[in-house]
């Protein structure tokens, strides 16, 4: 029955993964699909929120890859093999260039189904992490907490809550060892790691990191065209900034060609591109910050043949937050850009 079962899921994971529109309708942005992103919001002891950026590409039968890139510069790819996510019981957190870009045995998104069954029918499962570039590892513990938890993350553009399990975990290591909780989404065909907070013997901040966006890997410019068309307004979160700096990374030219597409398709529309930033810092920086990040999108659109007299900018700071600056989802919703139709 056991190997019936493994094999059942190894079955169904392969089909979730195979890259069509047909296999992919209905599994939401969260599975590997190509183009898909997911974003999260961390803190540990080297400096205040910064965000990561989880792009799926080459969604395959065996493997698929994640192009990882931070607002603090780093950038990696992983290469997962799907069988791994059946029946792995090793985590790897985070990402870095030093590490090998296929590491068998591991799960890298979140647990493997093996690891989500045990948890739920025995309320314990072990878990190792590796949790730095040298590969150093913790073993350990995941003892069940809540498995009826719901989690609130954005999906596209809606803020929803989704099905999740809650856990805490106890490790030892060679040279440390780690306590925490962790939220993993509640779906055997995927159960990623939607946040944690762990304590490290020797470091006096927590690291800490959480799911706060996904995307399903398809175009948002009708999305957009439709926004801006009928209530003349659209928020986007894609235009991803260096750390505390206006530079647009690389990851945005696609939203962006979107938007100077969508402007050339409506000639007479004129917009207001306003930032937003969280609170984080002084008010005064935060509304400089926020105004350069406006301009720097604007140019952006002009470099793609938008006249610079149908954009204007505007930084409001933290002025205007659409979620609490007190957790990490929350400052991650307030840092955005905005479009607003001007012409009448």
């Amino acid at each position: 029955m056991r190997s019936f079962m493994k094999i059942a899921l190894a079955a169904g994971l392969l089909a979730l993964t195979l890259g069509d529109a047909s296999a992919q309708q209905g599994l939401g942005p969260f599975m590997p699909n190509e183009g898909g992103t997911i974003t999260t919001a961390w803190g540990n002891a080297y400096g205040p929120d910064a965000e990561s950026w989880i792009n799926f590409a080459k969604v395959g039968t065996e493997t698929f890859d994640i192009n990882y890139s931070s607002s603090r510069g780093m950038r990696a790819v992983r290469r997962i093999l799907v069988p791994d996510r059946v029946g792995a019981r090793v985590l790897v957190l985070g990402y870095n260039s030093k590490m090998p870009l296929v590491m068998p045995e591991t799960t890298t998104l979140g647990i493997s189904a093996a690891v989500l069954e045990q948890l739920r029918s025995t309320g314990g499962a072990p878990l190792s992490i590796i949790y730095d570039a040298a590969l150093n590892r913790v073993d350990g513990q995941l003892k069940l907490v809540d498995p009826k938890a719901k989690f609130e993350l954005q999906l596209g553009n809606e803020v929803t809550q989704v099905p999740a399990l809650t856990a805490t975990g106890q490790f030892k290591g060679r040279s440390k060892n780690a306590s925490g909780t962790f939220t993993f989404l509640n779906d055997k065909n995927n159960p990623i790691l939607l946040e944690y907070s762990l304590n490290f013997s020797g470091e006096n901040v927590p690291r800490t990191e959480r799911v706060v966006r996904a995307v399903a890997g398809v175009p948002l410019r009708g999305e957009m065209e439709q926004a801006l068309a009928t209530v003349r307004k659209f928020r986007t979160y894609g235009v991803h900034f260096d750390f505390d700096k206006s530079s647009i990374r690389a990851e945005s030219d696609r939203l962006i060609a979107d938007m100077a597409l969508t402007l050339k398709n409506n000639p007479l529309w004129t917009l207001r591109i306003t930032g937003h930033t969280d609170s984080i810092g002084n008010a005064a920086y935060n509304q400089k910050l926020s105004l350069a990040r406006a301009e720097s999108l604007k140019k952006a659109l002009v470099k793609r043949g938008i006249s610079p007299a149908r954009l204007e900018v505007a930084g409001a700071g933290a002025a205007d937050p659409v979620a609490s600056n007190k957790t990490l989802q929350g400052r991650a919703l307030n840092r955005r850009v905005e479009l607003m139709r001007t012409d009448r």
